[in-house]
């Protein structure tokens, strides 16, 4: 009697464990599926300025691609997107900006909030959604104007949001890719990429609200596990998403932020 109760018990419990998991696995696949549609539905808002973005990866991108720009002497013309105030009109009004980095899934628009936590779990149309939207740290300027601008996305499992900030951490990957776009109503913007680094969730000089400038440079130079000298006297964009390196740890990326015209070769 006892016997036959504890195998209809574990039956049962089995049965539990096969149904929970199943479960999961849907739900991971239903999360995955809600990501690629809202993607898809942004294609049409993806920023295209000058030429196509395709067009500036193959220009921009390339070796021979080197200019001296000095923010100080010189003011550029300025290559404003219509697709984000599209964004803001028909998508969503938190909308500022859209970044594009070649070679990854990480092409995808940036929001600002009122705080770090409310695009941790919503979607474009702030509707609920685990992978939630890319958005700036709602301490820094909305316009990317200050010397630091740290911009948050979860590092999910199937590479997409910031998942695929993780291949900057290889040495080759960071040094064949080292730009990337960033476009605002108002302007667009080369990224340079010039350090990786891991660091711990609170840390005092890549998040703090008014970071030194020189201070935060030699920080990353001797923090970061792959580097190179940034241009003095420019903004800096970073890139932050959750690590397993241990506990509390992120992956950040840094970058320049220059203005597109200081590529132009006309």
């Amino acid at each position: 009697m006892f016997a036959k109760t504890g195998r209809l018990i574990i039956i049962l419990m089995l049965i539990g464990v096969i149904c929970f998991s199943g479960y999961k696995v849907w739900e991971i696949s239903a999360q995955y599926l809600h990501e690629a549609q809202v993607k898809d539905e942004l294609v049409q808002f993806r920023p295209q300025t000058q030429e196509s973005v395709d067009s500036l990866i193959g220009t921009v991108v390339a070796p021979d691609a080197i200019v001296v720009y000095d923010p100080t002497v010189q003011e550029p013309v300025k290559y404003g997107n219509q697709s984000i105030i599209d964004l803001q009109n028909n998508v969503n009004e938190d909308v500022v900006a859209w970044l594009t980095i070649p070679n990854t899934n990480i092409d995808y628009p940036i929001v600002a909030g009122a705080d770090n936590v409310y695009y941790l779990d919503k979607d474009i149309h702030k509707n609920k959604a685990k992978a939630g939207t890319i958005f700036v740290d709602y301490r820094c300027a909305p316009n990317f104007t200050g010397f630091n601008t740290v911009v948050y996305g979860h590092n999910m499992k199937n590479r997409s949001m910031f998942g695929d900030l993780r291949e900057f951490a290889d040495s080759s990957f960071f040094e064949e890719n080292q730009r990337g776009f960033l476009f605002l109503a108002d302007d667009t913007y080369v990224l340079e990429f010039f350090a990786y680094m891991v660091i711990r969730a609170n840390d005092p000089v890549i998040y703090a609200p008014l970071p030194v400038p020189d201070k935060f440079i030699q920080y990353a130079r001797d923090e970061a596990m792959n580097f190179r000298e940034p241009r003095d006297g420019v903004n800096v964009l970073t890139l932050s998403t959750c690590a397993y390196n241990y506990n509390g740890a992120r992956m950040v990326l840094l970058a320049n932020m220059v203005p597109l015209s200081a590529f132009d070769r006309g």
